[in-house]
């Protein structure tokens, strides 16, 4: 009995169903596509982290039982070996990619056990699209092959009514009407979920994240954050045009938001020493400046980059911060 399993095969076998999972889910007619889309996806998530126990040496099998059959690692299981493993990519985070897989876990089980409300599309659409990119790095990384080889990626996104914008439904503005109880639960879960997170600095792009996909004419450039243009020309490149975000939006902390939700216990002068040393009030990637008004803003970003950091690089940055004033 080999109790770690073949990593290459659970890692093909979990391709597959991350391919059959968008194959299905692209169809225009489908009755019952988001469940099967889900159950899919999930399937794809377990199999990829049984094959990252595997590959790490460790067993996929819980001990046996005397009297009952063997029994692999259920997901979440999975997902904290897989996490906790050499293996594991440590620029995505853990906590964030558990979340989105934990809620989509949770619709899941619902599909297979009893149903699910409609209402509850538009947050999978959203939910789902973080997961298959958080799936693709870390099988990138742990693998080294792309999910996108496995596609022709030549899905166009054309539908008779518009998407509707998760925002405006998590505020119950949509067209949808009232939302159900369980809808209600639903995003009273995810809320939660994004609290615990933000208060530990971890930045939410690995739980949930809004795409505004449209196609409009090249000659017409003006509302989106980044417009991908595709001239008619067959052999033509594509023209990416990328537009400032709102800094509210982007950068929302002021440096008192900022020192709460670093993990260790941190001063406002270890900050500063850091941000100036490092370099991260030229980063606009970090910080955001108003000179007029004399403010500065600080991303999430920021957060996870001094968190990154050890213990020995802050106080060297307290060194030369101290030492540079002092000449």
């Amino acid at each position: 009995m080999n109790y770690k399993g073949s990593w290459r095969r659970l890692f093909a076998n979990s391709k597959s169903a991350m391919v059959g999972a968008i194959e299905i889910y692209n169809k225009p007619r489908f009755e019952y596509r988001d469940e099967v889309f889900v159950i899919l996806l999930m399937n794809a998530w377990e199999l990829l982290l049984k094959a990252i126990v595997s590959k790490s040496g460790a067993r996929i099998y819980y001990p046996k039982k005397r009297g009952e059959p063997y029994r692999t690692l259920t997901c979440r299981d999975a997902f904290w070996r897989a996490a906790n493993s050499k293996l594991w990519p440590k620029s995505i985070a853990i906590q964030a990619v558990d979340a989105n897989i934990e809620l989509l876990s949770t619709y899941r089980d619902s599909a297979v056990h009893f149903y699910n409300n409609k209402q509850f599309s538009t947050l999978i659409y959203s939910l789902a699209q973080t997961s298959i990119l958080n799936y693709r790095d870390v099988a990138s990384q742990v693998f080294e092959k792309d999910i996108a080889d496995e596609i022709s990626w030549r899905i166009m996104p054309l539908g008779i009514e518009n998407p509707i914008d998760p925002i405006k439904f998590m505020k119950n503005n949509s067209k949808e009407g009232a939302q159900s109880r369980a809808v209600q639960d639903f995003l009273a879960f995810l809320k939660e979920k994004t609290d615990a997170l933000e208060s530990d600095g971890i930045d939410t792009e690995r739980l949930l994240t809004v795409f505004d996909v449209s196609l409009q004419s090249i000659k017409k450039i003006d509302k989106a954050d980044i417009v991908v243009g595709v001239t008619s020309e067959e052999l033509a490149e594509a023209i990416v045009v990328s537009r400032k975000v709102d800094p509210n939006v982007s950068h929302p902390y002021r440096q008192k938001d900022v020192i709460p939700k670093i993990k260790r216990e941190t001063t406002t002068y270890e900050w500063q020493a850091v941000t100036f040393t490092h370099g991260m009030r030229e980063e606009s990637k970090y910080c955001w400046q108003d000179k007029d008004a004399h403010l500065v803003k600080w991303s999430p970003e920021a957060i996870r980059y001094f968190n990154s950091l050890s213990e020995e690089a802050i106080q060297n940055a307290k060194k030369e911060y101290s030492a540079r004033f002092k000449k």
